[in-house]
């Protein structure tokens, strides 16, 4: 049986969906909601909206991503079938994923601080369009891990009952308009535009750096699309010029206090005990690269199974998809990325960086994306000699491609990158045709809403028609 999270953000994004999917796809009256009462300040709202980003960031489908993209492996339970990609059919696994972004602290509130905040007499387009931002990146992570979902007719109970599912490319577009709203919004001035303020536990409603925000996140959905849409490096330049600045990563905002903890934190030590350790090829390609962040992400095996079992120059060791060993012999996440308080790094300048990187690179300008590496590989590592100096054509791609894999360690990202890339080349699971592609609708929401069909996880989706091996 399914174990859950002890943890009070569980029960946020939860309740809406699991009391009645049709409830939070369609809206319902939310004047009756319990989870959405108009009683509801403006504040509570945004508290809620914060801390289910966090766990919908964070929970089944970061792990379900660190799993595929072989950073993470599982070796138990519901996690042993994810790892061997057996748990894709009906069941409703990812239900509470899809819950959260649409119910209560998703799409629903984020309307709702949307409308009042630009109520007359509220005046707070700043508000707005922060609350613009979380909802493009709400429905654009959808359509990363779904493909097509319902969007344009969500949350309308009376006028579309049954909401048909926007194709993906569609979606990415309504992201892209969507954030450009958000833009528009919070770069207008006057006195009742003050925004969250301190309710806003990321960036404390600093208008500037929700704005530089909104632009790494264009550049992330525009080189979503550019497998099918080349014109869109261009765009995604544009926006990384804008974008976060180092330093001023969006960030998921944690403390030791259980009920606000890390949600990786509570999974390992409150939940999935020994479900879930290291994986390979993960843990081997910073091994073999003598990449110091081997140490930040991972534990070291126990020193009794170096000296008993193993060559005693194995520090770190994961398993590949489908292993099932004793998960006492593999390394598990550090210290630093259990730790209860971990910022979780979700949309960062390094990701800003990179997408220029690859961009520069699909526009034959080499240098700039060359400097765009280096500037993130001396980041993180505080080494200017670990660096990827000198690269040129196929190898500078795919140094760009591997470290952005190496920066997006447990981040859903990661496994929007390869899909796109087909880089790092991993190896599925065995006698599976290839890494999942795409999370299937879950069953319950299918089961109510008759234009919603099932879809087959192996099959490309539209921003990336050819898949990988």
């Amino acid at each position: 049986m399914r174990k859950t999270l002890a943890s009070s953000l569980v029960a946020l994004s939860l309740a809406a969906g699991l009391a009645g999917c049709t409830d939070f796809l369609t809206g319902g009256d939310v004047s009756n909601d319990p989870n959405n009462p108009t009683t509801a300040t403006i504040t509570s709202l945004m508290s809620s909206v914060q801390a289910n980003l966090f766990l919908t960031m964070e929970a089944d489908l970061a792990r379900t991503s660190c799993t595929f993209m072989q950073q993470c492996s599982g070796i138990a339970s519901q996690y042993l079938s994810v790892g061997n990609y057996t748990a894709l059919g009906d069941g409703d696994f990812w239900f509470g994923n899809w819950a959260s972004i649409y119910g209560g602290g998703g799409l629903i509130d984020l309307r709702t601080i949307r409308t009042r905040t630009l109520e007359p007499g509220v005046d707070d387009s700043l508000y707005a369009g922060i609350a613009g931002v979380l909802a493009a990146y709400m429905i654009g992570t959808a359509a990363d891990v779904w493909g097509d979902v319902p969007f344009s007719q969500a949350i309308q109970r009376q006028t579309y009952p049954h909401p048909v599912a926007d194709p993906q490319l569609a979606l990415y577009d309504s992201v892209q308009g969507r954030l450009s709203e958000a833009l528009r919004f919070m770069a207008a001035s006057g006195p009742t535009n003050i925004g969250p303020l301190g309710v806003d536990q990321v960036y404390g409603g600093d208008a500037a750096k929700w704005i530089a925000l909104a632009h790494t996140l264009k550049a992330r959905y525009f080189i979503h699309v550019a497998n099918v849409q080349p014109s869109a490096y261009d765009s995604a330049l544009v926006h990384t010029a804008l974008g976060i600045q180092q330093g001023n990563d969006f960030a998921a905002v944690h403390s030791v206090d259980i009920k606000n903890s890390n949600i990786w934190f509570q999974f390992f030590t409150q939940a999935g005990f020994g479900y879930m350790a290291a994986g390979k090829f993960g843990v081997d390609l910073l091994v073999n690269t003598n990449d110091p962040r081997v140490a930040e992400y991972y534990s070291p095996i126990p020193a009794s199974l170096v000296d008993a079992d193993l060559d005693t120059t194995v520090t770190y060791l994961g398993a590949d998809p489908g292993d099932v060993p004793n998960s006492d012999s593999l390394s598990s996440l550090s210290d630093i990325r259990l730790a209860p308080d971990f910022s979780q790094p979700l949309i960062t300048w390094a990701e800003n960086e990179l997408i220029s990187a690859e961009a520069n690179f699909k526009k034959g300008l080499e240098a700039p994306s060359l400097a765009s590496l280096t500037a993130v590989q001396t980041a993180a590592t505080g080494d200017p000699a670990f660096t990827d100096q000198g690269l040129t054509g196929p190898a500078l791609f795919t140094a760009i491609m591997t470290e952005k894999y190496v920066t997006d360690f447990q981040n859903i990202e990661a496994w929007s990158d390869w899909r796109r890339t087909c880089i790092p080349a991993l190896t599925p699971a065995a006698g599976q045709p290839s890494i999942p592609l795409r999370l299937p609708i879950p069953f319950t929401e299918r089961s109510a809403n008759s234009n919603l069909s099932a879809t087959d996880p192996f099959t490309p989706a539209p921003n990336n028609p050819a898949g990988c091996p």
